[in-house]
């Protein structure tokens, strides 16, 4: 049988009287007549909860020089900028938080924040904590990529951050890719799927990664398409693919047979969303990145340090 959940309140109880007050574990079990156990698993989930954050700000590690350039070059909405630093496994981390921080301040009651597949989308996932607004959604934007027990599963990202902010998860119970216009048409009339993408049509921000046109990327790695569909696409001028769909160099969307086979949020559509934030590092992307800023399909972007400034000194 599972243990029972906590009231939120007994967990900021024992937060304050551990980190606040400094009373030792023990003391406090005495104190509210609980084992030691219990007060210790209340800390670790207060933790995961984010009602408990022990860290470095993550303001130490922006640079605001290159965010101002971008926000400038681009006309950005806000962009995040984070230094590497000599650990670069933890810059996925590190942007993670960074961005998280900027996206909680954009959420009231009733928000609904979309989400695509991708290891930097789930480090802004990963990175969520307790956002106290009422009837929270998030939702994905494309149907199932990667495996079900990767953290940059599409529904996993969804569901991760549902979980850590205080949310009611929505995942579209859908491959990204179908093998006809009229199933992906069939599949969009069921209740289920209609009610998801009834959804999306409410969001208010969306967090995206940006494909490369390249092998390694994950649209490609996962087998949502092949390499020589990769080929074509760039034969015919695609410098990045978001949610599945592809644009060029100027940003523009770039219609193909396989659009209408596609179950995601649109290019078009997501271009009228309020917040629409990019997730994304590595030179191999920056033409990516480019287009989808110069294209407008993107009006704010985390990224690192090393991407920001190859961003800046390319061609607009």
């Amino acid at each position: 049988m599972s243990r029972p959940k906590p009231h939120e309140q007994a967990l900021i109880s024992v937060a304050q009287m551990r980190y606040e007050n400094g009373m030792a574990q023990n003391e406090i079990a005495r104190s509210l007549g609980m084992s030691e156990a219990t007060v210790s698993r209340y800390l670790k989930l207060a933790m995961e909860l984010g009602i408990v954050e022990i860290r470095v700000a993550t303001r130490a590690f922006r640079n605001k020089e290159l965010e101002a350039r971008l926000m400038q070059r681009f006309g950005l909405a806000t962009a995040i900028v984070v230094d590497r630093r000599p650990n670069d496994g933890a810059i996925v981390q590190l942007l993670g938080n960074a961005v998280f921080r900027g996206i909680e301040d954009l959420v009231i009651n009733d928000t609904v924040i979309g989400v695509s597949n991708g290891e930097t989308v789930a480090g802004v996932a990963a990175a969520g904590r307790l956002i106290r607004a009422e009837n929270l959604s998030v939702v994905t934007l494309i149907g199932g990529i990667g495996r079900a027990e990767e953290a940059s599963q599409t529904g996993e990202v969804c569901r991760t951050l549902a979980r850590r902010i205080g949310a009611r998860a929505w995942v579209l119970p859908v491959p990204a890719v179908v093998d006809t216009a009229e199933a992906a048409e069939a599949l969009r009339s069921t209740s289920g799927v209609r009610d998801v993408f009834e959804l999306i049509d409410r969001l208010s921000i969306a967090v995206v990664g940006i494909g490369a046109m390249v092998p390694g990327t994950s649209t490609f790695r996962h087998g949502l398409f092949t390499e020589e569909r990769l080929q074509q696409m760039i034969a015919g001028g695609a410098v990045g693919s978001i949610c599945g769909r592809f644009y060029n160099a100027d940003g523009q969307v770039l219609h193909s047979d396989v659009e209408a086979r596609t179950l995601s949020l649109s290019l078009d559509a997501l271009s009228n969303v309020a917040f629409r934030i990019a997730v994304a590092l590595g030179t191999e992307k920056v033409p990516a990145i480019r287009a989808a800023m110069r294209g407008r399909i993107v009006n704010a972007l985390g990224t690192d340090a090393e991407t920001a400034s190859a961003l800046c000194g390319g061609q607009d």
